[in-house]
């Protein structure tokens, strides 16, 4: 048996080999049968805490399609982003390199982006013979940075304005009417929801159900870049009843993109087993709202920031369960590999995570997280249960995530030995790691103005 799987990866590895070259010499590289293909439909939604989601505990019924596809496919509750904003977070899910390996990241005006000789799963799908299509919603998903190279279709929207953006149901109907134009061919369909970030500003009827019975102000909303930048500079002082307020508008947004994927998974027949699709859904970050005295994104590696939902279903083909060990988004370019039968490039430092759906006694895999782009840096090490944070305002912080899920208890002072140890072995992990810059992005004024009016910006140094 270990010499047939053997065999088999080699000759996935010569197959991918073949099927690239092709693809670079403009000839195609369709399978040999593209019926038995399955397509794959990777759905993010930004800026979404797992913790908003039924299933993963959240009593409001936000998001009865995501549970619904949860009960469908494999859920993996304890799913970890590598970085607390955009950019770096999507580079490492489509190249399965940590940020400091894949070098994209920054911050205005020196963002980097992806190196064109940074392989992406997109590209692998697509010399593999797939049709290739991304619905993005924000700059770093364009073609300027490279996260999304390999992306045959790229339909890149931008925003001048935080308080302007393609809704999610303008999102779905951009996806739907691609896949209503697909041959026969395997696709790979790439849609990005943007609604959940700031602004907070949920379409009436979803405002209604989940904002106003706690505030009755239909005008108000909150996370305008004034409001970003004023906060950052101190100016901006946030109390419990503005958060409760802003998380309620942030709930109604996120119920309002679940009807919207659920739409999207009704009428392109994703869960019909027939139609051989595989679904993924996750996010890039999360969003916090006083959890540890601050709110938005891209500050800290808490875990309300970088424990993201992560769903996998392949409806008559993965059984449907929960997995409980510990995920990285390094891992899921290399899921969907394994389950579209292609091999993977040698770059991917992640691993399939159908092997913790088979093998529950799996040993868990260490992961990194780091890359805020507000304030002093700050990296999490995750060995199992255990999460080491080091900065240079805090030195190290120690948590149990088993005991202490929301991080209230830091334990580097009581367990000052198991904290050095893993800061041990993330200086080990740190001297394996190849490192890379990334690329050079030169911005043009409109693209650093619709950055600026994001947010991604300090609004405190003058750049």
């Amino acid at each position: 048996m270990l010499a047939s799987r053997t065999t088999m990866k080699a000759l996935r590895t010569l197959l991918f080999a073949a099927s690239a070259a092709l693809a670079a010499l403009g000839l195609g590289a369709c399978p040999a049968s593209d019926t038995e293909r399955p397509n794959v439909l990777f759905v993010a939604v930004d800026t979404l805490r797992a913790d908003r989601l039924g299933c993963y505990g959240n009593p409001r019924g936000l998001t009865p399609n995501l549970d619904r596809l949860a009960g469908l496919g494999l859920r993996f509750d304890d799913a970890t982003s590598h970085a607390p904003w955009t950019l770096p977070s999507f580079a490492s899910l489509f190249t399965s390199l940590y940020p400091t390996e894949h070098g994209a990241g920054g911050r205005l005006p020196d963002f980097r982006g992806l190196a064109a000789s940074t392989p992406t799963v997109a590209e692998t799908f697509r010399a593999a013979g797939f049709d290739t299509a991304a619905i993005t919603n924000v700059d770093f998903l364009g073609p300027t940075y490279g996260v999304c190279r390999g992306f045959e279709h790229l339909d890149a929207v931008s925003f001048d304005s935080n308080e302007e953006l393609r809704r999610a149901g303008a999102t779905t109907d951009a996806a739907l009417a691609w896949l209503g134009a697909r041959g026969e061919r395997p696709w790979f369909l790439f849609v990005h929801y943007f609604d959940a970030h700031a602004s907070y500003d949920p379409p009436p009827e979803f405002r209604a159900r989940f904002a106003e019975p706690e505030d009755r102000d239909t005008a108000w909303r909150f996370g305008s870049r004034a409001e970003l930048i004023a906060h950052r500079q101190g100016r901006l002082p946030l109390d419990r009843a503005t958060m409760t307020r802003a998380a309620a508008l942030y709930d109604a947004e996120i119920a309002y993109v679940d009807a919207e994927i659920g739409r999207l998974l009704e009428r392109s027949g994703a869960l019909d087993p027939t139609r051989r699709t595989i679904v993924v859904l996750t996010s890039d970050h999360g969003e916090e709202f006083l959890d540890h005295g601050a709110w938005e994104h891209g500050h800290s590696v808490y875990q309300e920031l970088v424990h993201v939902p992560l769903l996998v279903a392949a409806p008559g083909r993965l059984a449907p369960g929960v997995v409980r060990s510990p995920a990285r988004h390094v891992d899921v370019a290399p899921t969907l590999c394994e389950l579209a039968d292609l091999a993977p490039p040698p770059t991917f430092r992640g691993t399939s995570l159908l092997g913790l759906a088979t093998e529950p006694s799996a040993k868990p895999k260490n992961s990194l997280s780091e890359g805020a782009f507000l304030g002093p840096p700050q990296r999490a090490w995750r060995h199992g249960a255990d999460k080491l944070i080091v900065s240079e305002e805090r030195g190290l912080e120690l948590y149990d995530l088993t005991v202490d899920p929301r991080e209230a208890r830091d334990r580097s002072r009581a367990e000052f030995a198991r904290a050095l140890e893993l800061a041990g072995e993330l200086e080990v992990a740190d001297k394996a790691f190849r490192r890379a810059h990334g690329e050079a992005v030169e911005l043009s004024a409109e693209e650093r103005a619709r950055l600026e009016t994001l947010g991604y910006t300090d609004g405190v140094e003058k750049r």
